[in-house]
C-alpha cells in the first residue's frame, strides 16, 4: 500500500503523503524519543495511531483514549485506571463507542501513562486516526433476554486482525466504525457505523445482514448480503482489506466508506469485496430487530440481576469508580461500558441500587464539550442543564447532543438531536442550537431532520418542551414511533413554524397525521394548516417558509435577547 501511495502522490489529501513519506508503525517505533512539549502537525497526525490526541490549540493538554472491545472491562484494569487517574489528577470520560478517554494530560506525562496502560493490557492503538475504532455492540450482548447469537468471540476475532498491525495501523483510507448484534433488540441504534452485523434469518436459520456506509450523518444502507455466523469475520476482512486497496484518498472529507460507496455504488464495492474472500453467501435474510421495551425487566437469561450506574453525561471521578470496581469484585460481576456512556454490572444475585447517584437519565448521549474538545461551541455535559431533563426521563427519549457538525453526539440517530453552536441572529453572537427530529433509528429507516432554525441556549428547554408536549397528546408511547407516524409525514420547515407559531401563541393545538405525499419544502396544504390554526401570524400571501422562520424566530428571541442584555 505505501508503494501504491507514492505512485499516485500527486491525488493524495495531506494525511496520505505524510503516510507515504513515513508510514505511522515506522513512526511510531521511536516514540520513546519524542519531545512531547514540542511537536508539530505531523507528531498530532501520528501520535493519534498510538491513541494519543493534542491539539495545537492547547500544545500542552493531551489526552488517551482506551480501547475496550466491546466495552468489556476487569475489575484489574478498571482499579489500575483509577490508580492513574488519581496519582495525574485526571479525567475520565465515557466515548458513543463503548470506551474510555484521559484527559488532562501533559508533555511531561502522557508518555509514561500511556507506556502504563499498553504494559498492562489496555490498549491504546488505533483508537484515533485513520484506523478501524472500537469496535462495538449491545451490552446485553449474550446474556440479555433479546439475545440471540453472542457476538464477543467474533469481536475478539476482528479485532485480533487489525490491532498493532503494521499494515492496519494508520494506513486505512479514512477511520472506520464497525457495530454487530446478535440480539433482537438493542438499547441503542447501530445503523451509524461504517459496517453493522444486524441479526437476522434465512430459511430458518440465524445469522446476520450486513450493513455498509453509515456514519454520523448517514444511515448504513442494506448490502443484500446474510451471512451465517461463522462468515461474519471472513466478510469483515474482506471489507477492510476492499477499503484498505480501493478506498478514496483524495479530498479528506470525502474518504468515508461511505463516500466510496457514493462513487462506486453498492454493487461496485460489493464486487471489490468479494475479491478478498471465498465465501458462498445469500441474499438478504429477514432482519430480526424489534424495539427494545425499556420497561422490560433487568434481569438476565441466567435469571441474574444488571446494575446500571448512570454516569455524569459520561463524566465519572476517579473516587467513585474504584468504588464501582470494589462493588464488582465482592459481587463478582462482570462490568460492560455501553455505547450509550453508562457502566454496566451483570450477573448480580440479586437486585441492588448500591450507589446514591444524582444522574438518573439514561438516555442522553452527550460529546465530550470544549471542556475536552477545540472543535466544541458548548460545555456539552453541563449545558443539559438547558434541557427539559424531567420530560425527557419521563418519555425515556433519546437524545443525542453534539458540540459541533462532526457529531459525536450522533445527533441524527437519535429522537431529538442538538448541535451546540453559535449565532448573531438574535443581537450580539450567544449561544443557540439546531434542532434536529425525526429519526427512526432502531431500524435504520431516517436520519433526524434539521429544523433550519436555531434556538438560543437559554430557551432551548421551553422550545424542546413544546415538541414534548405534542408527542404526550398523541396516541404513542414511544418517541420514535410518534416521530414515524406524526412528525415525518410533514415538511422540516413547515414543522418548524408550527413549534415556532404555538410557542408565539401559547396555542394548545396539535397535529394529526399528514395523508399528503411528504415534500421536500412546505406544501400548499400545509401552509393552510398553519393559517387555520395560527390566523394573524401567518401572512395570507407571499408566504416564504425560511422568511417566516426567520421573522418569527426574531420576534420570540430577539426581543428576550434585548432584555437581557
Amino acid at each position: 500500500m505505501i508503494v501504491e501511495i507514492k505512485i499516485n502522490n500527486h491525488k493524495l489529501n495531506w494525511r496520505e503523503r505524510l503516510k507515504a513519506d513515513k508510514s505511522p508503525y515506522e513512526y511510531l517505533k521511536n516514540i520513546e524519543n519524542l519531545h512531547f512539549s514540542f511537536i508539530g502537525d505531523d507528531d498530532r497526525a501520528y501520535l493519534q495511531d498510538a491513541g494519543i490526541y493534542n491539539h495545537e490549540a492547547e500544545d500542552d493538554l493531551f489526552a488517551l483514549r482506551l480501547r475496550l472491545n466491546a466495552g468489556r472491562i476487569s475489575v484489574k484494569k478498571m482499579l489500575l485506571i483509577s490508580k492513574i487517574v488519581k496519582e495525574h489528577d485526571l479525567d475520565i470520560i465515557l466515548t458513543a463507542r463503548a470506551q474510555m478517554q484521559l484527559h488532562g494530560l501533559n508533555g511531561d506525562n502522557v508518555l509514561e501513562v500511556w507506556k502504563e496502560l499498553n504494559e498492562n493490557g489496555i490498549s491504546t492503538w488505533q483508537t484515533f486516526g485513520d484506523n478501524v475504532r472500537n469496535i462495538v455492540t449491545d451490552v446485553y450482548d449474550g446474556r440479555g433476554h433479546y439475545s440471540q447469537i453472542e457476538v464477543y468471540p467474533y469481536m475478539q476475532q476482528m479485532q485480533d486482525y487489525i490491532l498493532n498491525k503494521p499494515r492496519f495501523i494508520g494506513l486505512l483510507p479514512r477511520r472506520v466504525s464497525v457495530g454487530i448484534s446478535g440480539n433482537r433488540a438493542n438499547l441503542n441504534s447501530f445503523f451509524a457505523n461504517d459496517l453493522f452485523f444486524a441479526l437476522a434469518e434465512k430459511e430458518g436459520a440465524q445469522g446476520f445482514n450486513v450493513f455498509l456506509g453509515g456514519k454520523n450523518s448517514e444511515l448504513a444502507q442494506d448490502a443484500d448480503v446474510f451471512l451465517k455466523p461463522n462468515q461474519v469475520v471472513q466478510y469483515f476482512i474482506a471489507v477492510i482489506e476492499a477499503f484498505h486497496l480501493h478506498g478514496l484518498r483524495g479530498v479528506r472529507g470525502k474518504t468515508r466508506l461511505f463516500h466510496w460507496l457514493q462513487k462506486e455504488g453498492m454493487e461496485g464495492i460489493k464486487k471489490q469485496i468479494d475479491k478478498e474472500h471465498s465465501l458462498s453467501y445469500q441474499t438478504a435474510g429477514t432482519l430480526l430487530l424489534q424495539r427494545y421495551d425499556k420497561r422490560t425487566s433487568e434481569r438476565l437469561k441466567d435469571k441474574s440481576y444488571v446494575y446500571t450506574y448512570y454516569t455524569d453525561f459520561a463524566r465519572v471521578n476517579a473516587d467513585t469508580f474504584i468504588k464501582l470496581a470494589d462493588f464488582a469484585k465482592e459481587q463478582k460481576a462482570e462490568v460492560r461500558l455501553g455505547v450509550d456512556q453508562h457502566i454496566y454490572f451483570l450477573g448480580l444475585q440479586n437486585n441492588v441500587t448500591p450507589f446514591e447517584n444524582s444522574n438518573t437519565i439514561s438516555t442522553i448521549s452527550a460529546c465530550a464539550g470544549n471542556e475536552h474538545c477545540n472543535f466544541s461551541f458548548w460545555h456539552i455535559k453541563d449545558d443539559t442543564k438547558y434541557l427539559p431533563l424531567d420530560l425527557i426521563q419521563k418519555h425515556s427519549i433519546i437524545v443525542g447532543f453534539s458540540g459541533c457538525i462532526k457529531g459525536c453526539g450522533k445527533h441524527q440517530h437519535c429522537d431529538i438531536g442538538l448541535i451546540g453552536m453559535k449565532t448573531s441572529a438574535y443581537g450580539p453572537t450567544s449561544e443557540a442550537a439546531r434542532i434536529y427530529l425525526g429519526g427512526e433509528h432502531t431500524f435504520g429507516l431516517n436520519v433526524a431532520r434539521y429544523l433550519n432554525l436555531m434556538v438560543p441556549k437559554e430557551s432551548l428547554s421551553g422550545f424542546l418542551e413544546v415538541i414534548i408536549e405534542e408527542f404526550e397528546h398523541s396516541k404513542y408511547n414511544e418517541f420514535e414511533v410518534f416521530s414515524k407516524e406524526i412528525l415525518n409525514t410533514y415538511s422540516a420547515d413547515f414543522l418548524s413554524i408550527w413549534f415556532l407559531c404555538k410557542l408565539s401563541a401559547k396555542k394548545e393545538v396539535f397535529l394529526e397525521k399528514n395523508v399528503e405525499v411528504l415534500e421536500e419544502v412546505c406544501t400548499k396544504v400545509e401552509k393552510e394548516i398553519l393559517s387555520r390554526n395560527f390566523k394573524g401570524l401567518i401572512p395570507s400571501s407571499d408566504f416564504k417558509p425560511l422568511s417566516e422562520i426567520s421573522r418569527l424566530s426574531k420576534n420570540l428571541w430577539k426581543i428576550q435577547s434585548e432584555m437581557s442584555a
